[in-house]
């Protein structure tokens, strides 16, 4: 039997490894998990778990692609981002170490001028640092409330599909987004139920 799968597979944005894991249950369900590895070596990226979708094999033959194909690729592109910001750190580091060590070989046999100028470079250095300590932390502040925005508005999407179990396996921890608590468990609360209601419907069709 020929099946376009892998041809789906290679549309995905995304290179490395894509691990799929996939369990039936006794009634013919499907439940599928979709991680993709961080392949840096930045360990902030192994926080982010895997996608579950859930569902009987139509159902995920007709929308499985079309749901896992954004996340994927917003969790490549995450990955690239901090990879080549970590690099561009690195290089900038060893550029001020060489900066740094030609001017102290012109400097020569050490002054008493010469020592407060160093501890004036000193003094600067340390107030970049701090600049850039709270640089990196406004940037990461911003991409998690971008995770956060994505998955919102994944699951609103899904919502309107009737894809309920999809949408509350995408919902964000309570314990990652304290801030956003009551958000995320009033659509929780939303989803279990219209994911019930759903369900009766079906059994009754």
């Amino acid at each position: 039997m020929q099946t376009n799968f892998f041809e789906h597979i290679n549309t995905l944005q995304f290179q490395g490894a894509l691990n799929l894991n996939l369990i039936k249950n006794a009634d013919g369900l499907l439940t599928i998990s979709v991680y993709l590895p961080n392949a840096t070596a930045d360990t902030a990226g192994h926080l982010i778990p895997p996608m579950i979708l859930k569902g009987q094999p139509a159902e995920l033959d007709a929308g499985f692609f079309g749901a896992i194909a954004a996340p994927v690729q917003q969790t490549a592109s995450l990955f690239a981002n901090r990879e080549a910001y970590r690099q561009s750190l690195k290089k900038a580091a060893e550029l001020s170490k060489s900066e740094q060590d030609k001017k102290n070989k012109q400097k020569g046999k050490a002054t008493a001028a010469t020592t407060a100028a160093t501890d004036d470079d000193d003094d600067e250095q340390e107030t970049e640092n701090l600049f850039s300590a709270q640089e990196n932390e406004q940037k990461a502040i911003a991409e998690k409330k971008k995770r956060y925005t994505d998955a919102m508005e994944q699951i609103s999407e899904l919502n309107k599909q009737c894809k309920y179990a999809e949408a509350i396996a995408l919902l964000p921890s309570v314990e990652e987004y304290p801030d956003h608590a009551d958000e995320i468990n009033r659509k929780s609360a939303e989803l279990q139920k219209r994911k019930a209601q759903y369900e009766d419907l079906m059994k009754d069709i």
